[in-house]
Formats: structure tokens, C-alpha cells, sequence
């Protein structure tokens, strides 16, 4: 072997291995992430409906949803944003366990103020060992959580649902807030997906709703510029509202009026992030109908068309 030859080939390896380590410090400029947001699905045993929510039929109304995602392709996951329960019952929680797991995507959970008690069985404590049992994607051992479904993005689940009394109210412990600063401190070259049940930004006033401590979730996440999509539930309306970095996405209830899901589509390009949203409704039309009859104010619960079906762009800085 030459000298010239040598050298060249010397050159060659050391232009690969820098390649190589360019490429692999950086984060997946072209990934594109797909999941789906079911949110408030109240799953409820009950026969007679006594409310707004068709708890009667919050089975057919999950087995509609369940048919109409597993027709979807590429879904990486699902996210139930709380309330999956109407009442803090081991039973509906098995029973809605089994649902779930007709799912032929991996499904995740947020947990809700109607999910749990602190005067019966399922604490949070047992409400996490059920889903445990239940659930072979879930190995987790707290109720807030994190995972990288892929490169580029960062999962954030937060639970909100206060831990004495029956509230409607949600709260972060200092410690969680804590762990959420520590988590986005190691996150800043991703796409964040926070996932709460409790919106930061309500999509309309009712005081009794709200995030107890809000101004301090607020400020963790003023400390980071990189974008941050936040969905939640629990005021069943469907709103979507872009601030900086931040996107707030608050999505219906399957049980009342609209009886809808979100399907959204994000994708990581080098300078900007797309989040593009998808609009499902239930097929059983009859029932939507009935809900809506039954709902006062329907339209907040409904939302503009651009918060239901829209692409929002968020420049990376």
C-alpha cells in the first residue's frame, strides 16, 4: 500500500467517524410521531343515565373509538388524558382494562380527579398495580411518568389529581414539579408532549376546575424555549391555543357531547415542529345526538373548526 493510499484511506475513516458522531448528536430532524388523545371516556357500569354523560353507554361509545383506531395506520400510541372511570370503582377499572386492551396499539394513562379515591380500595397506589397488571406497556411505578416513544421526542405524563378529598381542582406536588424542571432540563434538544388532565390554559372559566398552583407549573416551563405540545382534558371542550412554544390542547369527553377523539400527527424538522390534528367523532350518531340535546352550551364543547382540524407550526430556536 502507497503512502497517497494510505493517507486517503486514513482520511476517509476519519470523515466517517465524524459523520457518525454529528448524526448521532443530534436529534431526528424528519421523525414524524402519530398518536391519539381519548379523553373523559367516564366508563361506567350503571344502567340509567342521570346526567348530561351517557354513562349507560360509555361501552359502545369506547368500542366505537377502539373499531375506529385500530383502522388507523402508523399510531405509536395511545394517551388517555383521565377520567377514565367515572367513579373510583375496581370493577369499572377492570372492566375498562379489558376494553383498552382491544386496542392493537400501546395505550398509557393519565390519571383524573374521578379515577381515584383516598377512603376505599383503589388509591392511586392500587389504581397504578391494576394498570400494572393489567397493561403490559405500563411498567411504571409512580402516577407521573416519562418515556421516549422515539427519537426526538420526550413523553411527559403529570398527574394533577389531588391526594385528600374529593376535588375537581388539580395540584403538582413540589416534588413532582420538581422532577418535571429535572426531566425538561434533559429534554431541550427534543419535542416535548406533556400529557395532564388538568389544563394549564382552561378553555373557559370555572374556578372550581383550575390548577391550584398553576404559576408554578407556569414558570418551569418559561425556563425552556424548546416546543412544548401540553393535552389535557377534564373541562370536555375542545380547544386549541399557541403561545410561544407552548401549544395547549384540550380535547372532549367520549361520554357527552361531542363524543370525540383527537389523532394527532407531529413532525420534528430541523428548524420547526408541525403538529397537525385530526377531528373523530363517534359513529353512533344517535347517541351524539342525544348528548347534544342534553348539553347545555354545546358549542364550547365542540369548538371552533380550528380547534378541531387545523396544522399549528412552531419555530424551534
Amino acid at each position: 500500500m502507497t503512502m497517497k493510499k494510505l493517507l486517503k484511506d486514513c482520511l476517509f475513516i476519519v470523515f466517517v467517524v465524524v459523520v457518525m458522531f454529528f448524526i448521532s448528536d443530534q436529534p431526528s430532524f424528519s421523525g414524524t410521531l402519530k398518536f391519539v388523545q381519548l379523553s373523559d371516556i367516564h366508563y361506567s357500569l350503571i344502567k340509567e343515565d342521570t346526567s348530561y354523560k351517557l354513562l349507560s353507554k360509555t361501552k359502545p361509545l369506547l368500542e366505537d373509538a377502539i373499531n375506529q383506531i385500530n383502522k388507523e395506520k402508523n399510531i405509536k400510541f395511545v394517551m388517555i388524558t383521565g377520567d377514565g372511570i367515572d367513579r373510583p370503582k375496581k370493577e369499572s377499572l377492570y372492566a375498562l382494562t379489558d376494553d383498552l386492551n382491544k386496542l392493537r396499539y400501546p395505550w398509557y394513562y393519565v390519571l383524573g380527579n374521578h379515577d381515584t379515591t383516598t377512603d376505599g380500595y383503589l388509591t392511586k397506589k392500587n389504581f397504578i398495580k391494576i394498570l400494572k397488571e393489567k397493561n403490559p406497556e405500563f411498567i411504571f411505578n409512580s402516577t407521573y411518568y416519562t418515556f421516549k416513544p422515539q427519537r426526538g421526542f420526550r413523553v411527559i405524563v403529570l398527574d394533577g389529581a389531588k391526594n385528600q378529598g374529593i376535588s375537581s381542582h388539580g395540584i403538582l406536588p413540589a416534588e413532582e414539579l420538581a422532577w418535571l424542571d429535572e426531566i425538561l432540563s434533559q429534554s431541550k434538544r427534543d419535542t416535548v408532549l406533556i400529557f395532564i388532565h388538568f389544563p394549564l390554559i382552561p378553555p373557559y372559566d370555572s374556578k372550581n376546575h383550575e390548577i391550584i398552583n398553576a404559576d408554578e407549573f407556569k414558570s418551569i416551563l418559561k425556563k425552556y424555549d424548546m416546543p412544548i405540545g401540553i393535552f389535557s382534558g377534564h373541562y370536555h371542550a375542545t380547544k386549541i391555543t399557541k403561545r410561544g412554544n407552548l401549544l395547549h390542547v384540550s380535547s372532549p369527553t367520549l361520554a357527552g357531547y361531542p363524543n370525540s377523539f383527537r389523532i394527532v400527527e407531529v413532525k420534528n424538522e430541523r428548524n420547526k415542529v408541525i403538529f397537525k390534528f385530526e377531528f373523530k367523532e363517534t359513529n353512533l350518531k344517535d347517541l351524539q345526538a342525544k348528548t347534544k340535546i342534553l348539553t347545555f352550551g354545546g358549542a364550547i364543547f365542540y369548538g371552533k373548526p380550528k380547534d378541531r382540524e387545523t396544522t399549528i407550526v412552531i419555530e424551534k430556536k
